[in-house]
């Protein structure tokens, strides 16, 4: 507050209520909060019904690498089956503009990811769009393409690209006051080379965690329990599928 606030005896009220008044507008303003982003399952465009489940583990696994990276906050996958679920959406993952934004809205998400993937003559293609809930409007448009035997380094390029474009996102607001908190694991827990994690975690492996997944959606426990024991025997070190395993056998 102004120092004359308190050198000499106030006079009035009035004179008090200014020099309050004074002291609030020195304060500095409020810092921003991270801005919420929501990864939306992505649609399947290919023709092979086994491939359909892949749009859950490719959303955890996008959810949290950019997780780790910490720039911006992420809702989990189980709020965003919660709400689609309560939306009879379940098992739908193509949208309009006006469901995308209720989706939005009811995961309290300032900004979406949402995409697609394909596959064809060997090869996988995933693009993905960021999107603003406010307004619908496509920030960026991005894609990664490889053998089909290649997702996780699609995956992790992806990502990477993702974190870049929330990066500039989040440099538009004011930092945060607080210290920013430890990052949360991505999907191997400490950050490795992808080139030599991605020789190790096959598409067939994630397809499996993807059954896993759906297998808790459904309420399926015990099927659940079973993939994700699998896909520990072909890749021990897959942190997500550990944790995963971890909460169902509580």
């Amino acid at each position: 507050m102004p120092e004359s606030c308190f050198v000499r005896p106030l006079p009035s009220l009035s004179v008090r209520f200014l020099c309050l008044l004074l002291g609030l507008l020195a304060l500095p303003a409020p810092a921003a909060d991270k801005p919420t982003v929501a990864v939306l399952y992505f649609g399947y465009g290919g023709k092979t019904p086994e491939m359909e489940v892949l749009r859950k583990g490719l959303a955890q696994m996008l959810i949290s690498d950019l997780s780790g990276f910490g720039a911006v906050k992420l809702v989990e996958r189980d709020r965003l089956q919660e709400i689609l679920e309560e939306l009879d959406l379940g098992k739908s993952s193509k949208f309009d503009a006006a469901t995308v934004a209720r989706i939005g809205r009811l995961l309290g998400a300032q900004y979406l990811v949402m995409g697609d993937y394909f596959d064809l003559l060997n090869s996988l293609r995933v693009d993905a769009r960021v999107i603003e809930v406010k307004t619908g409007q496509i920030l960026r448009s991005l894609g990664a393409r490889g053998s089909a035997d290649e997702l996780f380094t699609l995956e992790q390029k992806l990502a990477q690209d993702l974190n870049k474009v929330l990066e500039e996102i989040a440099a538009t607001l004011p930092a945060p006051s607080e210290q920013p908190s430890p990052k949360p694991a991505g999907s191997f827990g400490a950050p490795q080379p992808a080139s030599s994690l991605a020789l190790r975690l096959t598409t067939k492996t994630v397809l499996r965690y993807s059954r896993a997944l759906d297998a808790k959606d459904r309420k399926d426990v015990e099927t659940a329990k079973k993939e994700l024991k699998a896909v520990l025997e072909e890749q021990p070190e897959f942190v997500l599928a550990s944790m995963d395993l971890a909460r169902l056998m509580k």
